[in-house]
């Protein structure tokens, strides 16, 4: 993740989201200790509920 940040940083990215369900709490962790924040939630076609998460880059 952090490669994956650092070319996006690079190629002028000023925003980067990601999305995940609370049943994949690894994922969630991992998001947020790496600077993510929750920003909304929404339920999908098919009913499930996501988190949408997103992390600026500064400087």
């Amino acid at each position: 993740m952090e490669k994956q940040h650092q070319y996006l940083k690079k190629e002028g990215y000023k925003i980067v989201q990601t999305k995940t369900m609370n049943k994949w709490r690894g994922m969630l962790i991992l998001n947020i200790k790496h600077g993510f924040d929750i920003i909304g939630t929404y339920t999908d076609e098919k009913g499930l509920h996501k988190i949408i998460l997103e992390k600026k880059f500064i400087g």
